[in-house]
């Protein structure tokens, strides 16, 4: 699980800024609902970002997934002389040219026992390289070196005493452009490739409002897996969408003149060598005396959402797993985004997640302690900076948060001159 992460001079985010999911000895609200004990730690399965919007609540939510597939994918996403895509904080023309920094504390399995221990990852990186980069763990208590890229003195990497085997071939795999986790992985070794699989096992990825990645995820499960499909037609059903009974799919060829239409570059994406040009329609069927079967484009932006998350929902319920939501209100009623919380408070199990959102009503739900509850507000210099409720004083424990942020105690909502606003649109109508 993880405890923290820091990240510097990525994307809108000049200053480290560090997101904490180690429970506040101050708070013992819940436990049993919120926490989870693993070596030695309590762990929040909950963090929760709010913010106006181009504050950057979003943006850390993507710089997390951004340090996370490099650590994990970077050997086989990147081609060997292709760019990391890394982006910098832009609005300063020093940052501009400056790497950016990611740190990383999670507790897993030691790679050679059962022993849940403490992980420490840091990488240093700009858009054409890394330039530093290394992992601790403490098997024993005590921080040990795993490895150390560019070491000071010889500028290679230095190995841990942990570390034996095809440390030259791992050496010969990693590029300049890929991390060494996942360069160890491919050479098969056992420390890099119990790394490599634990994120792959956990990390599911970062889920905004477009949807349509995660809609054909869930159309292929729904395919291929009967019982996932009995849940998303329960999870409709039980959400208050009870007349939908069934979900049928269908797969139809699509015609020649139809492929032809697409650009070269989207034929090669959706049409892999030796795959059929086919495409699935999907009809919801609901039952009002008697059967009726309504195109899934005719259904509400509700109903689509809630099929949207319910793939995430059950693997972060029936599996340890870290998922990241942006903005989970998106179509969502209410009494649906604190089903969705409510359901993965109480059926997860060492599963974490955090989402960004403008819901203010979730504040006084009952559902987020003040620790799980995060505000991000944009420094005078532009960057976005990130406080906890339990970092401000003076908090009440009985006063409403909701009524808290409207009166601006933690700041984090927009600055709107109404007055300027109304002065410009009288002007524009009066020319």
């Amino acid at each position: 699980m993880i405890l923290e992460f820091s990240i510097k001079n990525t994307f809108s985010i000049k200053d480290e800024q560090s997101i904490s999911f180690e429970a506040s000895d101050t708070i013992n609200d819940d436990e049993n609902l919120h926490c989870v004990n693993l070596g030695g730690k309590k762990f929040l399965k909950l963090a929760c970002v709010y913010g106006a919007n181009a504050s950057g609540k979003t943006k850390i939510a993507k710089a997390f997934a951004f340090y996370i597939h490099f650590l994990t994918n970077s050997f086989l996403s990147l081609k060997p002389d292709e760019k990391i895509h890394f982006t910098p904080f832009l609005f300063d023309a020093t940052t501009a040219n400056e790497p950016g920094e990611f740190k990383l504390i999670f507790y897993a399995k030691d790679f050679n026992s059962d022993n849940i221990i403490r992980y420490e990852y840091y990488v240093k990186l700009n858009n054409n390289k890394v330039l530093e980069e290394s992992m601790h763990y403490s098997p024993k208590g005590q921080k040990k070196l795993v490895f150390e890229r560019f070491h000071e003195e010889t500028k290679k990497i230095k190995w841990g005493t942990s570390v034996t085997g095809a440390k030259k071939t791992i050496e010969e795999l990693t590029r300049d452009n890929c991390s060494v986790v996942s360069a160890g992985a491919q050479a098969a070794h056992p420390i890099f490739l119990h790394v490599y699989n634990h994120f792959r096992a956990r990390f599911r990825g970062m889920i905004d409002d477009s949807g349509e990645t995660l809609f054909r995820y869930a159309l292929e499960r729904m395919d291929k897996d009967e019982d996932f499909k009995r849940k998303m037609i329960r999870l409709l059903s039980f959400s208050d969408f009870g007349t939908i009974t069934d979900i049928d799919i269908t797969e139809r060829k699509i015609p020649e003149h139809v492929i032809n239409l697409f650009s070269e570059k989207v034929i090669n994406q959706i049409l892999p060598k030796g795959e059929l040009s086919t495409a699935k329609d999907v009809n919801l069927v609901h039952h009002y005396g008697t059967d009726f079967s309504l195109p899934l484009r005719l259904e509400s932006a509700g109903t689509q959402r809630i099929m949207e998350l319910a793939a995430p929902l059950v693997d972060i319920t029936q599996k340890p797993s870290f998922c990241i939501i942006d903005e989970l209100e998106s179509s969502l009623h209410q009494e649906l985004q604190e089903m969705f919380v409510q359901l993965f408070l109480e059926c997860s199990d060492e599963s974490q997640l955090l989402f960004t959102s403008h819901n203010q009503e979730l504040l006084d739900s009952g559902l987020l302690r003040d620790d799980e509850i995060w505000f991000c507000n944009k420094s005078p210099a532009g960057g976005s900076e990130y406080h906890s409720i339990v970092e401000y004083t003076g908090i009440r424990k009985k006063t409403s948060r909701k009524k808290l942020y409207q009166a601006d105690k933690f700041g984090a909502l927009p600055n709107v001159d109404l007055n300027a606003l109304k002065e410009l649109f009288r002007a524009k109508k009066n020319r």
